[in-house]
């Protein structure tokens, strides 16, 4: 499925006290490669590489960890790109492409890599609403796609499929309701694709008006 477990080591500042910084915590996330393989491009949430110390990223079915590097990172909608330098880790890689947006009642697959499991997990969703809606990281109101299937921490960031190609990537859930999902569809996506190809891979950001 083209799916990469992260390894996230961050450290955030301490706000009370800015002549220092917060203990180092980990976290696990998930990514993917975006077509076309040549750009050796990554995405995955900007939440889970926010304050970013170190970061690891596995292949399914490969216990090797490679360091990757953050490339650009839209907190406004919970997008980061990141690269591996070592040539090794882009051999037998499955790039994704990205296109569409699915209807209404369409079944959906979540993939990624569940808090505490080793393993790549498919989690099959049916969209109940497509609709503007608040995105916690960068409280932001944004488009976003609800799907009622589970999306913990651990396959945040993990491409979310309709066949063979993304709709969108999961990012958060609701916490008040069971098995209920939201993921950030292809135009939100495609935003942030376009606006690092127009300013020479930097965010700059969405207009407010």
């Amino acid at each position: 499925f083209g799916s990469l477990a992260l390894s996230v080591l961050s450290c955030s500042p301490n706000f009370s006290q800015p002549w220092q910084m917060h203990q180092q915590t980990k976290c696990t996330a998930t990514g993917f490669v975006i077509a076309p393989l040549g750009s050796r491009r990554i995405l995955t949430n900007a939440h889970a590489v926010a304050n970013q110390v170190a970061v690891k990223v596995r292949k399914h079915g490969s216990a090797q960890r490679y360091t990757a590097r953050v490339l650009a990172v839209g907190h406004e909608c919970d997008i980061a790109m990141l690269t591996v330098d070592d040539d090794e880790f882009w051999e037998d890689v499955q790039p994704l492409e990205i296109n569409g947006l699915p209807a209404m009642q369409e079944s959906v697959m979540v993939v990624g890599f569940p808090t505490g499991g080793d393993n790549v997990c498919v989690t099959k969703g049916v969209v109940s609403r497509i609709d503007r809606s608040n995105y916690s990281h960068g409280r932001t109101t944004l488009l976003a796609i609800q799907v009622d299937a589970a999306i913990n921490s651990g396959n945040s960031g993990g491409p979310v499929l309709l066949g063979d190609h993304v709709v969108g990537i999961a990012f958060q859930c609701l916490t008040s309701g069971e098995n209920i999902g939201y993921i950030i569809p292809v135009p939100v996506i495609n935003h942030f694709l376009e606006d690092l190809e127009r300013n020479s891979g930097k965010y700059t950001g969405r207009s407010s008006f």
